[in-house]
């Protein structure tokens, strides 16, 4: 079945707490309104250093996600782990594990900004080292006894390892956790599998299909979204693609280097669609998320909510079932 999920970062050019505000604000109504409407899930990643608000604790803010929903799942895509406190970290996820009732799902990935852990006064290089540790802590944190908070779920919450290098299939499979891979990399993923069959674990890989469909901002006229809303998708992806360097760290952006609105419309990672051209999308490419971002960078929110109902008035009402 194809899941429905909105994303959100609220990053924008320009740091203005007000608008975040309005925005933050507005993606809780979004996720509420949606969820009753065939929504499965809400995405939130983690970044510092940004100048742009970008999401900065995103176990906080899936706890607010999670307090104005009932059955959405909110899902980390990722937090890094380095830069967490391990016993910190530990009581976080499960305070909010407990909060949502089991409907916490948390990535933990190394990140790839030395700015970044040079915020946290944290060695860059020692990236790996840091992760492990804060694994092993906190899953012998989730299984003692005396352990509080409690986590809802057990064994322990919903912790995916993220990455998409063989060390990080080899930090999964040891500890027996699921492995969420950035893109199609079925060699990683197929490592990671011998590694789990040795080991008498069994496997969990989330990996993206062949051909993703990246973004979807829907609207009725997609040349004229293009030309009206189209600045906000390529203020982000520059963003990205300063940051990435060449190099795929993300399921939602590649290593394209992107500077013009031409080159974000040929990558495809971000995508203005009528709804019927999504629902043709799906249909021909089922295995792949309906990924909704739609209040990528300053997009005016009453355009964010025109592309949320049409995908809950026409979009899921004409995939129901399938």
């Amino acid at each position: 079945m194809t899941m429905a999920i909105l994303r959100f970062n609220l990053a924008a050019p320009q740091e203005d707490p007000a608008a975040r505000r309005d925005r933050l604000q507005a993606a809780l109504e979004m996720c509420a309104w949606s969820e009753t409407r065939g929504v499965n899930a809400v995405s939130i990643d983690e970044h510092h250093a940004s100048g742009h608000g970008w999401s900065c604790n995103p176990i906080l803010t899936a706890a607010a996600f999670l307090a104005r929903t009932s059955r959405m799942v909110a899902s980390v895509d990722c937090a890094l782990g380095p830069l967490w406190h391990p016993v910190r970290l530990a009581e976080d996820i499960a305070l909010v594990d407990t909060l949502g009732g089991g409907r916490l799902i948390v990535t933990l990935g190394l990140g790839y900004r030395a700015e970044e852990y040079d915020l946290f006064g944290l060695p860059f290089t020692e990236r790996g080292r840091l992760m492990d540790d804060i694994l092993d802590t906190m899953l012998s944190l989730w299984e003692s006894p005396t352990f509080t908070p409690a986590p809802f779920t057990r064994p322990h919450p919903t912790v995916f390892v993220g990455g998409g290098v063989r060390a990080t299939a080899r930090r999964a499979a040891e500890r027996g956790l699921p492995l969420n891979l950035p893109s199609h990399l079925p060699e990683i993923a197929d490592h990671y599998r011998e590694l789990c069959a040795a080991a008498g674990r069994r496997p969990v890989v989330v990996m993206p299909p062949v051909r993703s469909r990246g973004m979807v901002f829907l609207h009725q006229d997609p040349e004229r979204a293009w030309a009206q809303l189209g600045e906000h998708y390529l203020w982000e992806a520059r963003v990205y693609s300063g940051w990435s360097g060449g190099r795929v760290y993300s399921f939602m952006h590649g290593a394209e280097r992107i500077e013009t609105m031409a080159d974000v419309r040929a990558a495809g990672r971000y995508r203005f669609m009528t709804p019927e051209q999504l629902i043709a999308d799906v249909r021909a490419n089922p295995d792949d998320h309906i990924v909704l971002h739609p209040l990528v960078g300053n997009m005016p929110i009453d355009a964010a909510w025109e592309s949320l109902r049409l995908l809950t008035d026409v979009v899921l009402p004409a995939l129901a079932g399938q």
